[in-house]
């Protein structure tokens, strides 16, 4: 798999990708909070953006992500480890319709419910 540069760069790490399903996890820190000391939505869309990605693509296709649909639903804060993780719910023709679910490790509480939609095309 190549490299996502930004992902990396907010720290976020993603395992168990391919087959469609995907888990991408991040420590909030300092530099994750807004204005009202929890973490900020893009950073919370950013890691539910990187386990769609991840299980997305494999080996035979590039999936291109063309819609996430995300709803938060309880707020992170600083030290929280947020775990996303990524799976179909739905196999089209040409694309796939993903679940993802936000959750802060070691609960099943969840911070942020999403749907992406990503077009697979042979690499």
């Amino acid at each position: 798999m190549k490299i996502d540069h930004y992902a990396r760069h907010l720290g976020i790490a993603v395992q168990n990708f391919g087959n469609g399903d995907a888990t991408a996890t991040l420590r909030v820190g300092p530099e994750h909070l807004n204005p009202h000391g929890t973490a900020h939505g893009a950073l919370m869309l950013s890691v539910v953006g990187a386990a769609l990605a991840a299980a997305a693509n494999n080996e035979t296709h590039s999936g291109v992500v063309s819609s996430i649909h995300i709803d938060y639903l309880a707020p992170a804060h600083e030290g929280d480890e947020l775990v996303a993780t990524a799976s179909v719910g739905e196999r089209l023709a040409r694309e796939d319709i993903f679940v993802v679910r936000l959750t802060k490790a070691g609960e099943d509480v969840p911070v942020a419910r999403a749907s992406g939609r990503a077009t697979r095309r042979d690499r």
